[in-house]
């Protein structure tokens, strides 16, 4: 009976634990089956959000360069129709885009008109290489993206043509184009850093690749397969051969942008490796777990079922967002995923962390960018009214000589109009000066200058506007000679910028004093009035443009409010600094600038005589195709008694400089048909070139453009408008290279 019972003890056992194995084999099995699927979903998944990441980027690299576009396409050339200048500025904009291969601007027809990457002259296109984006352009009126093309002039390169329309009255006047290198789409892919053996490829409406990873050459025909399933539908899933002939799955989805494909192929032993893995390791579980089932069963359920329900306890309490306590365990794998969880926890805490603080920067970067947004709004409304403003009292002034026979107040109208001019020419100084200390251009002409010539230099400069408001001006000057290193034009605007913002923000009556003397090893120049003041707290921000240009101080008096930044900017550039106080609102402010002191000169250069004006009446051409410059300039120099010649075009001041051989030629740059450059060229091949003196007259005020004009031979530079004194002076002077160049006002 023993033996009996102790064998059907074991029977049961062993019927026991098979009974127990078996549905735990057939769940493995139903499991295995959905993992294996559960991971082939995954792998799909993971693919097509590669896809939608990838093309994301694409049509992110594309919106930037239409933006890029669309900004350019409002320059001041483009809207002046200057295609010369639009070169230039299309050449500095190609340097600052890597991705770009090419800037290029056509006409409506097709026509190429500016390629950036040739010199400006060289015989361009007739026709465009892919007009199917023009017409579109021009068409829709809307930015078009063209697929791979081809660049005949360069090359044969490929790029990606993006085309963007200036529009005019509604209509589309130029079509703006930026080409686009592949490698910045083959730079996007490599990103991805795939894992190996996996393939990515970005392909146009054409079926060529634009990038791929595997690198390829750009323009290599995509697959058959893809072709087919890809141009079947904008997002899917199939199985096929990569261009090597490799069995993969790929996963493919279209650009809502511009209708190209990007695709990720997965190695097909990847998908389908996994089940075969798994039902291999299911039949030896299987058998494993029938043949020890009845063995180790008991035992392992109860060292296992404790430590896995803590397990599951601590689970819960991370997903709650605290950190679970730690679990002991005899089982390695027990004790790993215990440890796991802790490092979950961690994990989760750091990310925690990291996105407080990646909230916290991007809310202030977005407050940042809310306040210049706001700043540079106010600023270019600023700019407006006041470019606007002097325009008005001109208009009427014209209207009111027409209008008054009196000679008197035809006197009183032009001093006004002389008044508004110069207030103009002022506030376009002042923009221009600001932009070319941020770009770093600004030179300096450092001499030994004394104290006291800067102030009585900018003394006279702001007199006129201390005067009008009837102001007491007190300068005080140390006896004592002292020196300054540094550029003496640029110091005086320094003096007459402090002493005009003065006299701007004080009353009527008010009063200005001026202080310069030595303090230490420092030239001090002290500028106080009795004017609004600010509070105490601004005297650091006072000097920053836009912040200064609240509604007071704009009320207050006309200008941009940019006065004080360059003022900063040009004492920084000579090593000093510049201090402003005031004691609050209406309690005036005090200006103090500090220059390092420098050793007196050992001589003391004299000022070079005036040319005399000459004794015999000269001959002089003035060539420009605005003929109401043309001629008022002309009956300028009539009145002060020159013989004078007028053309406007090249060709016909070609004609005129050859039978009447002028002293003087008074030259704008952008003429029709022949330009001013290739005016000066062609006289300076005449044989009674030496008695002519050659003076570009032009809106062009750049270093780079008074090197241009030094280039072809041009002896002076003026940058409209010219003063009159400047243009007689030189009319009177000598002819030839007596004068060094240099940019007039």
């Amino acid at each position: 009976m023993v033996t009996l019972s102790g064998m059907r003890l074991r029977s049961s056992l062993l019927l026991l634990s098979v009974a127990t194995a078996l549905p735990l084999v057939v769940f493995a099995v139903l499991a295995a089956a959905f993992v294996v699927e559960h991971e082939n979903e995954n792998l799909v998944s993971v693919a097509k959000s590669r896809n939608r990441a990838t093309m994301s980027a694409v049509d992110g690299e594309l919106r930037g360069a239409v933006n890029t576009l669309q900004a350019l396409s409002v320059v001041s050339s483009i809207a002046n129709n200057d295609l010369q200048a639009f070169h230039d500025v299309a050449k500095h904009v190609l340097t600052t885009q890597p991705s770009w291969n090419n800037v290029l601007l056509h006409d409506p027809a097709g026509h190429q008109l500016v390629n950036a990457s040739l010199p400006w002259g060289t015989p361009l296109l007739e026709k465009p290489v892919a007009p199917r984006s023009i017409e579109t352009a021009v068409r829709t009126l809307r930015p078009s993206i063209e697929d791979l093309a081809i660049a005949p002039l360069l090359q044969n390169r490929l790029g990606i043509p993006i085309r963007v329309p200036v529009v005019r009255d509604g209509k589309a006047v130029y079509v703006l184009t930026a080409v686009l290198d592949p490698d910045a789409f083959q730079r996007l892919l490599v990103a991805q850093d795939l894992p190996e053996g996996w393939v990515s490829g970005l392909v146009d409406n054409t079926g060529r690749l634009i990038a791929r990873v595997p690198p390829t050459s750009p323009g290599v025909m995509a697959s058959e397969d893809y072709l087919v399933h890809s141009r079947s539908a904008d997002e899917g899933w199939y199985r096929g051969k990569t261009l090597e002939g490799q069995d993969s799955y790929t996963a493919f989805l279209r650009s809502n942008l511009t209708a190209w494909t990007i695709g990720y192929a997965v190695p097909a032993a990847l998908v389908s490796g996994g089940a075969v893995r798994a039902a291999w390791l299911m039949g030896v579980g299987i058998a494993l777990t029938l043949a020890v089932a009845a063995i180790i069963g008991f035992g392992l359920s109860r060292r296992i079922s404790r430590p896995m329900s803590k397990l599951a306890d601590a689970a819960g309490v991370l997903g709650a967002g605290n950190r679970p306590a730690q679990v002991t365990s005899s089982i390695y794998e027990v004790e790993q995923l215990s440890k796991a969880l802790g490092g979950a926890a961690t994990a989760i805490e750091r990310r925690d962390e990291e996105l407080h603080r990646s909230e916290a920067g991007l809310r202030a970067q977005a407050e940042e960018l809310r306040r210049a947004n706001a700043n540079k709004s106010q600023f270019l409304a600023l700019l407006s009214h006041e470019l606007r403003n002097p325009l008005a009292p001109l208009r009427y002034g014209l209207s009111l000589m027409k209008l008054t026979p009196d000679p008197q107040g035809v006197a009183e109208t032009q001093a006004m109009m002389d008044r508004q001019v110069e207030h103009l020419t002022r506030l376009i100084d002042d923009l221009l000066d600001v932009s070319r200390i941020d770009r770093g251009q600004l030179e300096l002409r450092r001499e030994r200058v004394a104290l006291e010539t800067l102030v009585k230099n900018g003394v006279e400069t702001a007199r006129p506007a201390i005067e009008a408001k009837q102001q007491e001006l007190v300068v005080r000057v140390a006896h004592e000679p002292r020196y300054v290193d540094g550029d003496a034009v640029r110091l005086s605007q320094v003096v007459s910028n402090l002493l005009n913002n003065a006299a701007k923000f004080s009353p009527t009556g008010g009063r200005i004093e001026v202080v310069a003397r030595a303090e230490g090893d420092d030239a001090m120049i002290s500028v106080h009035d009795s004017g609004i003041g600010f509070p105490p707290e601004e005297s650091a921000r006072i000097f920053d443009m836009f912040v200064q240009l609240d509604a007071t101080r704009s009320q207050a008096a006309g200008g941009l409010g940019i006065g004080l930044t360059i003022v900063r900017s040009l004492v920084e550039m000579h090593g000093g600094r510049i201090e402003a106080e005031s004691a609050g609102p209406s309690r005036g402010a005090t200006f103090t600038v500090r220059l390092p002191l420098a050793e007196a000169p050992a001589t003391v250069a004299l000022a070079a005589p005036s040319a005399p004006r000459p004794a015999v009446s000269r001959r002089v051409l003035v060539v420009d195709d605005n003929t109401d410059a043309a001629d008022s300039l002309a009956e300028i120099l009539r009145l002060e008694r020159f013989d004078v010649a007028v053309a406007y075009d090249g060709a016909r001041a070609l004609e005129v400089a050859r039978s009447q051989r002028p002293d003087v030629a008074f030259v704008d740059l952008n003429l029709p048909g022949m330009s001013g450059t290739a005016l000066a060229a062609a006289l300076l091949k005449e044989p009674w070139v030496d008695q002519l003196r050659l003076v570009a007259l032009t809106g062009m005020g750049q270093k780079s453009d008074i090197e241009a004009t030094r280039t072809a031979g041009f002896h002076d530079h003026l940058a409209k408008p010219a003063s009159v004194e400047e243009i007689l002076r030189i009319a009177s002077g000598p002819p030839g290279n007596v004068f060094p160049l240099r940019a007039g006002r």
